[in-house]
C-alpha cells in the first residue's frame, strides 16, 4: 500500500497511531497489518488533501463528516491560500530579481570623490524624525523601520537605506551632527503620514566614497562645497546619505559604498 501511493511504511504506521487511516486487518501473532485495494482511494485523498496544505487534525475532521459543500468550501479555502502565497513568492522573486540588478550595476561603479549633478526623481522617505546619537539607536532605528514594511527582505542588497543630513546642518559645516535615518519606500506601502517625508525630483549633487558611515563624510561634503562654489549652485534643502553597500551584504570595510545627495539650484 505505501509503494502504491508513494508513502513510507513509517507514515502508514503513524496514520494508524493516530486513528486517521488504520489497516483492515492487523495479525495478533505478528503486528502485521494488511490493507484492502478499497482503502486506496481513501489513502489518496489523504495523500491530495495533504498536498492542499492540510493538517493531519483538519484531514480528520474532513472524513468524520463530508459533504459536497463542505468540500467545496474547503478547496475554495486552500485556493486562497495558494493564491495568496503565490503572490507573495511573486512580490520575493520581483525583489531578488531587482537586488541582483542592483548589484551588478553597484558592481561597475569606480568613480569615487568626484562631483557629479544628477537628476533624481521624487521620492517619499520613512523615517522616525528621531536623530540617532550611537550605533545602539541606530540598531533599534533600523529595526523599527523595517517593522514598518510589508515586503519581503527590504532591505538586503538595496540602496534604500540612508540617512538624512539636515540643511541647517550642512550650511554650518556641521558635518558629524547625529542625524534621523530612513528607507526609501516603494509606492505600494502604506505608511502613517507623520513617518512620511517626501523628497522632490530635482537636481542633485552627489558624490560616492568607501569607508564606514561617518569615515570620509566631511572630505566628501567639502568637496561638494567646493565644487559649488567653483559652479555657483546653491544648496536648497536636506542632504541624503544612501548606503549603496553596507554590511549586509559585506563586512569587509573596503566593500562598503556611501552616496551622498545634496539638492541643488542655480545661483
Amino acid at each position: 500500500m505505501a509503494r502504491l501511493r508513494g508513502l513510507t511504511t513509517e507514515t502508514l504506521r503513524h496514520y494508524d497511531r493516530i486513528d486517521l487511516f488504520k489497516p483492515q486487518y492487523v495479525d495478533p501473532q505478528s503486528g502485521y497489518r494488511y490493507y484492502s485495494i478499497f482503502q486506496y482511494e481513501v489513502l489518496g485523498t489523504i495523500k491530495e488533501l495533504r498536498q492542499l496544505g492540510m493538517s493531519l487534525d483538519e484531514i480528520k475532521n474532513y472524513f468524520n463528516e463530508r459533504s459536497f459543500s463542505k468540500s467545496s468550501e474547503i478547496l475554495k479555502s486552500k485556493h486562497k491560500d495558494l493564491v495568496s502565497k503565490l503572490n507573495e513568492l511573486k512580490d520575493l522573486e520581483e525583489n531578488i530579481r531587482g537586488k541582483i540588478v542592483y548589484m551588478n550595476h553597484v558592481a561597475k561603479i569606480n568613480e569615487f570623490q568626484t562631483v557629479m549633478l544628477r537628476e533624481i526623481g521624487r521620492r517619499k522617505l520613512i523615517t522616525l524624525n528621531e536623530r540617532i546619537n550611537n550605533n545602539l539607536e541606530l540598531c533599534y532605528g533600523v529595526i523599527r523601520l523595517e517593522n514598518m514594511l510589508t515586503e519581503k527582505a527590504p532591505i538586503l542588497a538595496s540602496n534604500r537605506l540612508g540617512i538624512i543630513i539636515e540643511e541647517a546642518d550642512l550650511k554650518t559645516k556641521r558635518f558629524e551632527e547625529p542625524s534621523a535615518i530612513f528607507v526609501v519606500a516603494k509606492n505600494k506601502e502604506k505608511i502613517p503620514e507623520q513617518y512620511q517625508r517626501i523628497v522632490p525630483a530635482g537636481l542633485f549633487a552627489c558624490i560616492r566614497y568607501n569607508g564606514e558611515l561617518l569615515w570620509n563624510r566631511s572630505k566628501s561634503l567639502n568637496k561638494i562645497f567646493d565644487y559649488l562654489d567653483e559652479t555657483d549652485y546653491q544648496i536648497i534643502g536636506d542632504a541624503l546619505q544612501i548606503m549603496h553597500v553596507d554590511i549586509t551584504i559585506t563586512d569587509k570595510p573596503n566593500e562598503i559604498k556611501f552616496e551622498i545627495q545634496v539638492p541643488v539650484q542655480k545661483v
